[in-house]
This record gives structure tokens, C-alpha cells and sequence, in this order.
């Protein structure tokens, strides 16, 4: 069985609505230009920035594009934690 890809609005929507499911208190934005998608995180006074090329999108099996949106919760967690114990 070959892994499902996403379109690229699916891949968008299902990156922000995971990044609210896995960081709950974080403020999250996006926006795209010229082919970049940006996911700007606010969480604990720390702001992130996380990009992808529309190709990456297209190319992400949602199994890969899960991966990365759990590896991108889980560092953006951590930071904020360290930054709130040293505040």
C-alpha cells in the first residue's frame, strides 16, 4: 500500500490544527507567499517560526507530515519550558 500524500491546503490545515491539538496554550498563525508556508508559534513569551516549501508539502506522505509536526511540538514544548523554569 503507497502512503496518501495531502494537496497542499490539506497539508496547511492539518499542520495547524495538530500544532493546536499538541501545544494548547500557543497562538498560532499562518501564511503563505511565493510557495513558502509559515506556521508562526507564540507560546511563553517565545516566538517560532516554522516554514515549509509548498514542494515539501506535496511530497509528505501524511504518516511523514505527522513525524514533523510531532518533532515540531515536541522542541517548541521544550523551549518553552527551559525559558518559563529560568523566568
Amino acid at each position: 500500500m503507497h502512503p496518501i500524500a495531502l494537496g497542499v491546503e490539506e497539508a496547511a490545515c492539518r499542520i495547524l490544527e495538530r500544532l493546536a491539538q499538541k501545544i494548547g496554550d500557543a497562538e498560532i498563525d499562518y501564511e503563505t507567499f511565493a510557495g513558502l508556508h509559515n506556521f508562526i508559534i507564540k507560546v511563553a513569551g517565545i516566538r517560532f517560526r516554522v516554514q515549509f516549501a509548498e514542494e515539501a508539502l506535496l511530497r509528505r506522505s501524511i504518516e511523514e507530515l505527522e513525524e514533523t509536526i510531532h518533532k515540531v511540538a515536541e522542541r517548541v514544548l521544550c523551549k518553552s519550558a527551559l525559558r518559563q523554569a529560568s523566568a
